[in-house]
């Protein structure tokens, strides 16, 4: 079972707080059941702890898609890039515009996958002005997964100084083969 933590569930209320007004959290959490809506009701989500992905991940993404972009799964990346500007904000952000982009894309490698467990995320390829990023056997993998992430790093990117950013899944998931291989290019 893959399990998200906490830290990553602090970032809807705050982006939907953000995009949509508190009008808009009082409309998503009420669209939420039992469980979920108990924990998002409650400000203090617990950053250190783990919950089920699907449960407290998937589906809360899956209803804010659903209720403010007319169910389009890309949002997600939305969601990816206001996460990064969070995460990455005051001293976090001079140090990511201090290190080479390589350097930030293994940290950012590291970083995502202390969101989730167990996930392997890694650079598999590397040159000037690009990096592959592996997502290796992570169990319950979804599209709103993969557009998060690849929003998270093109922000973190983005800060770092990087322009005209490419992304494209070079191998995609599939069932008999469990791993994804996304690639950035930048200028």
């Amino acid at each position: 079972m893959s399990q998200v933590s906490g830290l990553s569930l602090k970032t809807f209320p705050l982006f939907i707080k953000t995009h949509f007004g508190e009008e808009g959290f009082e409309k998503w959490k009420n669209a939420l059941s039992g469980d979920l809506k108990e924990v998002f009701d409650n400000p203090l989500i617990k950053l250190d702890d783990w919950y089920d992905f699907n449960e407290f991940f998937i589906k809360p993404m899956q209803h804010i898609c659903d209720l403010f972009y007319d169910g389009d799964e890309k949002s997600a990346w939305e969601m990816g890039r206001f996460s990064a500007e969070y995460a990455l904000k005051g001293v976090l952000k001079v140090f990511v515009k201090m290190g080479t982009t390589l350097f930030l894309m293994n940290r950012a490698a590291g970083i995502v996958s202390n969101y989730y467990k167990p996930m392997d995320m890694r650079v598999v390829k590397n040159g000037k002005n690009f990096a592959v990023l592996a997502i290796v056997d992570f169990p319950d993998y979804h599209i709103l997964l993969e557009n998060r992430i690849c929003g998270w790093i093109e922000r973190a990117l983005e800060i770092s100084g990087c322009n005209n950013i490419q992304i494209d899944i070079v191998k995609a998931f599939k069932d008999d083969d469990r791993s994804v291989e996304i690639k950035f290019q930048w200028e």
